[in-house]
């Protein structure tokens, strides 16, 4: 894994090389290519996103969540009374990404959570090249390597991809980070390196679960081929101590409500494995927002790619060309990380492989077995594995720079810009916070909750939840991460609810004096969820725009006669809706008798 660092004592560097060597230098490289990679998110860094269309909402609901039970409230985040209403829901097992949201506070405060989503964002970004910089370096010696590699984790289209949905899963800088302190720790000792390990360690477990169990299976692997060659580690054992009493120090107040919960007897945190492995054909296939050749393989996207964020596995002609050449040559340290990039890659294919969309079913793969695994099949979802993969290929990669015969720096030139602009994503694809205007609406109604209909159809109506940081009351449903038995009963044994909600059944007519004494107050009705509104919209939307395309399939999903006879129901009984367009109708209910 390691190597032997070159000496700069004897022979003095060039300008060039010395200023890539200075850290403040590569932070801020590596920070404006963030925001290079991601225009124009800055340009309206307060009012866009990255184009999700699902879990994106879910994370916006999130870090507008916590502001509000900590600052207004002051409760804890981790349950509302504000979703399932009347009977409230409970968070701890939903999706937060603790790290993400405390750090974003401040950029929250001042200017909302689009601009809290977008700084993880391209704090992730930046510091995911410089933690693998620092890493690189620390291996090398060399930081035109360290720079190569850190272009090549930070920036990997599936990453970029992950900004749709998930806060959670782009947030991968404390990996590196971490076994850059695990390398200097048992190198060196010293508490500052059992420290920084800990802290990093908490951190990314802070930012996604999914990520601190990859790096639990990492921090090892990496330790034992590091005594291989010969680091002492043995002598290391108190720091690693050390850190592993910061590590815990840090996450326990988040894990300990997660103990709890595990140690109960429903177990609804444990979802079912997905095999949603990456589809091998694209292993090679340029990312179809790709500037040059994006409008080459959009097509073969557009037939082939399922739309959930996680399908891209592009792993760059230069990069892998780099890390077969440090195999080829044999470059010592390499092996390590070309094995674990394979590791990461072979898991990311799922309990099956899939081809050109066609899953094998005659062939099973290493995958299939964590769901035997305890603790390990929480990693339910196969195509997140290349994301820690893409680690190994970046210092693979790195290696292979130092295998080459000449390395000028013009040749460092030409690899670094080949390589960030074979990953460009470009203009990168953005939408506006546009909620509608029927949440505005409801401004002036009396004090009460609020019934989307149609409500609780998993991701399909998690803008529901962005409505409310607009209207800021209670609301029926929600979308959870998990749902607890006692939120899914409440919706089930209680019938004025039950007969709405998903796909509403109208087996009788809406019980409107018994959601008065619920405490619902208005109906949004969302015109937009009926099946011909959907239809309409596809017919308008290229079939080789994936994000808009991907945003109209969230659309749909009821019949069109369903939600005409909500509407006559409404406007029977509460008389013409306070306001309506092509999209929503909202209407008061009247007090009644």
């Amino acid at each position: 894994m390691n190597d032997s660092r070159a000496s700069t004592d004897v022979v003095r560097r060039p300008f060039f090389e010395e200023l890539l060597a200075r850290p403040a230098a590569a932070f801020v490289l590596f920070a404006c290519l963030a925001l290079t990679a991601t225009w124009p998110l800055a340009r309206r860094f307060t009012q866009t996103l990255p184009f999700g269309s699902a879990d994106l909402w879910q994370n916006y609901w999130n870090l507008w969540w916590w502001k509000k039970a900590i600052f207004e409230l002051g409760v804890s985040p981790y349950s509302t009374d504000l979703l399932f209403y009347p009977g409230g829901a409970d968070l701890v097992f939903h999706t937060h990404s603790s790290f993400n949201t405390i750090a974003s506070l401040p950029v929250n405060l001042l200017f909302g959570p689009a601009a809290a989503y977008n700084f993880c964002f391209v704090l992730a970004l930046t510091l995911s090249g410089f933690a693998t910089w620092l890493l690189v370096r620390e291996l090398t010696g060399d930081a035109r390597a360290a720079v190569l590699a850190g272009i090549v984790y930070a920036f990997f289209p599936q990453r970029m991809e992950q900004s749709f949905e998930h806060l959670n899963l782009f947030s991968t800088q404390f990996i590196p980070w971490s076994l850059y302190y695990l390398v200097k720790l048992l190198r060196e000792g010293g508490r500052r390196n059992a420290v920084g390990l800990g802290v990093c360690f908490a951190f990314n477990a802070l930012c996604s679960w999914h990520l601190g169990l990859m790096l639990a299976m990492t921090l090892p692997l990496a330790a034992a081929f590091l005594a291989l060659r010969g680091t002492p580690w043995r002598r290391r054992l108190g720091g690693l101590a050390l850190a592993g009493a910061v590590a815990t120090l840090i996450v326990a107040p988040a894990v300990w409500p997660l103990a709890q919960g595990m140690a109960g007897e429903d177990g609804y945190y444990r979802k079912p494995a997905v095999d949603r492995g990456i589809d091998a054909s694209f292993l090679l296939t340029p990312h179809y927002g790709h500037p040059l050749f994006g409008s080459l393989v959009v097509g073969s996207y557009a037939d082939g790619a399922y739309l959930a964020a996680g399908f891209l596995c592009y792993l760059g002609y230069l990069p892998l060309a780099l890390a077969l050449w440090a195999a080829w040559r044999r470059r010592p340290g390499a092996l390590f990380w070309i094995l674990y990039a394979l590791a990461g890659v072979i898991l990311s294919l799922g309990a099956r492989p899939l081809w050109r969309g066609e899953l094998i079913e005659e062939i099973t793969l290493p995958f299939a077995a964590i769901k035997y695994l305890p603790v390990l099949d929480l990693l339910r979802v196969a195509n997140r594995f290349l994301l820690p993969a893409s680690l190994g290929l970046a210092a693979a990669a790195a290696y292979g720079w130092l295998a080459l015969p000449r390395r000028t720096n013009a040749i460092f030139a030409l690899l670094a810009c080949g390589i960030f602009v074979e990953y460009l994503w470009a203009p990168f694809p953005v939408r506006e916070v546009d909620l509608p205007a029927a949440y505005d609406a409801l401004a002036d109604a009396p004090p009460g909750a609020v019934i989307d209909i149609p409500f609780y159809q998993r991701s399909r109506t998690a803008i529901d939840m962005v409505g409310q940081t607009r209207h800021g009351r209670p609301i029926v449903a929600g979308y959870l991460s998990t749902d607890s038995p006692e939120t899914v009963a409440m919706l089930s044994e209680e019938p004025a609810l039950a007969d709405l909600a998903e796909i509403p059944k109208l087996e009788r007519p809406i019980d409107f004096e018994r959601l008065r004494e619920l405490g619902f107050v208005a109906f949004v009705v969302h015109k937009d969820r009926a099946e011909s509104y959907r239809r309409r919209l596809l017919e308008t939307v290229d079939p080789t725009n994936m994000p808009a395309r991907k945003n109209a399939s969230r659309f749909g999903g009821i019949p069109d006669e369903t939600i005409g006879e909500i509407l006559r129901q409404l406007n029977e009984e509460s008389g013409a809706p306070i306001f309506e367009d092509e999209r929503t109708a909202v209407f008061l209910l009247s007090p009644g008798a």
